[in-house]
């Protein structure tokens, strides 16, 4: 099986300066686009086995508390298709959530370079559907998450400074409900992820827009 994927996205975000102060304000977000093309080829002999997009869009606000403790809340926009040929009887999976995220970190030091920790709480409801031939199978959905996550800032300048986070230990649960149906299913998941190489290490752009 081969896999084509484009990804795009894009972070422009938030700020911290290199001395962050008590009562200054940031303004940003972070969106992000990708694309899959799905191909099987067997003998020699190569079939579409379907095309995958997904997009998402979260713009942030937020403030410091003190000259360590950073407080912001953060919107959430995604959605995604994916078109299946891959059974005898082709279908189109399409699904979107919104929501908001809480979050609050605190910093160490007074350099440039700073070390953080932080915690984060989102929720996020939901709906997805599924249409083959003639009928369409709908679902609502809605995420809670909690976790806990370590990073680093550095201030670029004044007002521009680069975010880097590289793991978290967290909880999520999943809910989904098929409409006209009172079956749930639930999923709960927790764990712990870290590392400095792959796809968990992102990297944010953040500018401050009122410094007191």
């Amino acid at each position: 099986m081969k896999t084509k994927t484009i990804l795009l996205s894009a972070f422009a975000l938030v700020s911290i300066s290199a001395t962050a102060q008590k009562g200054s304000w940031y303004l940003g977000g972070n969106a992000g686009l990708s694309s899959s093309q799905n191909k099987r080829e067997v003998s020699g002999t190569s079939s579409d086995n379907g095309k995958s997009t997904s997009w998402s869009f979260s713009p942030e606000l937020g403030t410091f508390l003190t000259n360590n403790v950073q407080l912001g809340i953060g919107l959430t926009l995604s959605g995604a298709k994916f078109d299946d040929q891959s059974t005898p009887t082709p279908g189109i999976n399409r699904s979107n959530s919104y929501g908001a995220t809480l979050y609050s970190r605190y910093f160490f030091g007074k350099e440039a370079f700073k070390p953080f920790v932080g915690f984060n709480v989102s929720a996020a409801p939901g709906k997805s559907e599924y249409t083959f031939s003639t009928t369409t199978n709908e679902s609502k959905t809605f995420t809670f998450g909690a976790n806990f996550n370590a990073g680093f800032g550095y201030a670029i300048s004044k007002r521009f400074t680069t975010i880097g986070s590289f793991g978290f230990l967290g909880y999520s649960h999943l809910t989904t409900e098929q409409v006209g149906s009172n079956v749930k299913h639930k999923t709960s998941t927790f764990g712990l992820d870290a590392g400095t190489l792959g796809n968990r290490f992102n990297v944010g752009f953040y500018y401050t827009i009122c410094q007191k």
